[in-house]
């Protein structure tokens, strides 16, 4: 059987020194490992790629068990799994999706390993007024009550 933390550590010593570093690791029960690697600053190219699947198929010994290998980046597609992913995108767009199934777009704003904070307009009844008013609020979001998290992608 493959051991995820031996990958683990051949691709923490790949990437030692770097600003990439691990956001996933998944292998299934065919052997098909699946890692997916981010930066804190310009992002994954492919022979960042490249290079970390060389390096696991270097230690790994096909003869001992076969498996299959895929390395990706942690694409704009997929949700924010870890702090550091958080961290790397304050100040941006996201796209919350929520257990209870409420969506919120909102921007980033902080980030702690239990909760988010985030700012977003909302229109509201204002006491003396005829019309709703864009109302900005601040909230801080448990991570517990969140699905899913994403980088909102803007074509503006």
């Amino acid at each position: 059987m493959i051991n995820i933390e031996k990958i683990k550590e051949i691709i923490e010593r790949e990437i030692a020194g770097s600003d990439k570093f691990i956001v996933d690791i998944d292998i299934s029960a065919d052997n098909k490992i699946s890692i997916a690697v981010d930066s804190d600053s310009e992002g994954i190219n492919i022979s960042d790629c490249i290079s970390i699947s060389r390096t696991v198929e270097d230690v790994l010994n096909r003869e001992d068990e076969d498996f299959e290998l895929e390395v990706a980046s942690a694409g704009l597609s997929s949700p924010l799994k870890m702090l550091r992913q958080y961290q790397k995108n304050i100040n941006k767009d996201i796209d919350i999706v929520f257990k209870s199934g409420k969506k919120l777009t909102a921007k980033l704003t902080g980030a702690t390993a239990d909760s988010i904070d985030v700012e977003y307009k909302e229109k509201m009844i204002i006491e003396n007024k005829k019309r709703k008013q864009l109302i900005t609020k601040n909230e801080t979001v448990m991570l517990a009550d969140v699905k899913s998290v994403k980088v909102a992608v803007s074509f503006k």
